[in-house]
């Protein structure tokens, strides 16, 4: 489609100069004219949240670093969420739209608005006027992007699946001429999509007046260099909202459970450490256990058992009238549910007399106001501050006992923060995740945003910090996982 560029050789020989593309011998050892990016590069939609995005658009200070307009849906967004909005309707990589935005506009860097409303150059020709009914619907950021992202998943990657062939006639294994005169024969299907879209080899072995492909690979390499397909090992406790359906799940022991309840959600966790992703993150995980209701609740079936709702969110059935008296419950806490409702929950063993905190117990010392967690060995572990309780004990009542119940237990190790909280000192910018009890150094802005972002993190006492023993730093790791080939029918 892209034909307003391919004449455009005084304009596209100073934007290299101005961005700085004038090391072309050291960027053009790793250009193949036959493969000019891979496949994932093209697809491999998981590569940036919106946050990313944003982080990315600032960094470079641009004015799509603050650009907003209507999307395609009529409502208003910034450019970031319009990117990443068609990056995930129709399957391609941010990275991939953004070069190309740099690669027709510059406005990635640049303050020209009036390249907004042609931002990709989409449905342009030299010989046409932008007022054309044929053209000036694509006019406007939200649409140029909307309608590239739509060429290039829905008629270009999808011709190639269907006859190997686009519409210009660039598929994979097939010899074609560029319009600089070089003989290409894509050996992947991004080849032939930015062929397809910009048929220029450009300096590096075409015309050396022209950025073309050549200008697409190096502001690809300058932004995105070491690019792969990346995972995150995220830690024990995240929250996931799937960004397609809305689902919350919790990840529990390498599975991910299904919080069905909003309540249960609000009771129990912070919604504010809810880690958008998609079915990309999801899929990796096992489904385990629903979690139907908040934890420490009790709950009545119809025919008269009652059931305590742990910190598992299972259903524990306490055995007797004894055992329950010795909990201290009121009776007007409990929740009467259906059977249906009772049988669908999860369960774990039963509580008996000698259970008197039977999921552990928050206990208050009568005489100095000392706050401890009672586990389920009959230890004592101090709680030191009301961050660690409020992260560790949402929804779990505290139970004032005098002094000399404290002296029944052994004293153990204070409790610290859960599993896939986010930590910083005020005295200090750097930034932990806490997992399997270890502080984990954040070591990117993209994996801060990968785990809720700069809003998610909690602020704390440095002697609560170290309470935590260091751990190795959170990063993205390379994914090994090969992709299975669509079987031929």
């Amino acid at each position: 489609m892209n034909k307003s560029l391919y004449k455009k050789t005084t304009i596209l020989a100073l934007t290299i100069a101005i961005q700085g593309f004038f090391v072309h011998a050291v960027v053009a050892s790793g250009f193949y004219a036959n493969n000019i990016i891979t496949d994932d590069d093209m697809t491999d939609y998981s590569r940036m949240s919106a946050t990313a995005i944003q982080s990315f658009l600032s960094s470079k200070g641009g004015i799509l670093s603050t650009y907003q307009t209507v999307d395609v849906d009529g409502v208003n967004k910034s450019a970031a969420e319009i990117i990443y909005n068609v990056s995930y309707r129709y399957r391609l990589n941010p990275q991939f739209l953004i070069s190309h935005i740099q690669k027709e506009s510059s406005l990635i860097t640049g303050h020209n608005s009036n390249l907004l409303d042609w931002a990709l150059g989409y449905g342009v020709c030299d010989s046409c006027s932008k007022d054309h009914p044929s053209v000036i619907k694509y006019k406007g950021f939200a649409k140029q992007m909307d309608a590239a992202g739509n060429q290039f998943r829905n008629g270009y990657l999808s011709d190639l699946e269907s006859r190997n062939s686009t519409i210009s006639g660039w598929g994979v294994g097939i010899g074609k001429y560029t319009l600089d005169g070089v003989l290409i024969t894509p050996s992947n299907k991004a080849t032939a999509v930015l062929y397809t879209y910009t048929p220029w080899v450009g300096y590096h072995g075409g015309d050396a007046n022209v950025g073309g492909n050549s200008l697409f690979y190096d502001i690809m390499e300058r932004y995105f260099p070491g690019r792969t397909s990346r995972i995150l090992e995220y830690p024990d406790s995240t929250l996931f909202q799937d960004v397609a359906t809305g689902s919350v799940y919790k990840l529990d022991a390498g599975k991910i459970r299904p919080i069905t309840s909003y309540t249960a959600l609000l009771s129990n966790y912070d919604p504010s450490r809810i880690v958008l992703v998609d079915e990309i993150v999801l899929d990796r995980y096992q489904k385990g256990d629903p979690i139907f209701f908040p934890k420490f609740i009790y709950v009545q079936s119809p025919q008269g058992g009652v059931f305590l709702i742990d910190q598992d969110h299972k259903k524990r059935a306490i055995t007797s009238r004894e055992a329950f008296r010795s909990m201290g419950v009121n009776p007007e806490e409990v929740i009467p549910l259906t059977q249906d409702a009772i049988d669908a929950i999860p369960e774990n063993p039963p509580i008996t007399t000698s259970d008197r905190y039977p999921i552990g117990g928050l206990i208050q010392n009568k005489d100095n106001g000392a706050v401890m967690y009672l586990d389920t060995q009959a230890s004592l572990h101090p709680v030191w501050s009301k961050e660690i309780m409020d992260n560790r004990f949402k929804g779990l009542a505290v139970n004032s006992e005098n002094a000399q119940v404290f002296n029944e237990y052994p004293v153990k190790q204070p409790v610290k923060f859960s599993n896939g909280t986010l930590l910083k000192i005020p005295e200090r910018d750097k930034i932990y995740v806490i997992d399997d009890g270890k502080k984990r150094p954040v070591e990117s802005s993209e994996v801060l945003d990968s785990l809720g972002g700069f809003e998610s993190v909690t602020t704390t006492s440095k002697s609560m910090l170290k309470l935590h023993e260091t751990g190795n730093a959170l990063k993205f790791k390379k994914s090994t996982k090969k992709k299975k080939k669509k079987k031929k029918n």
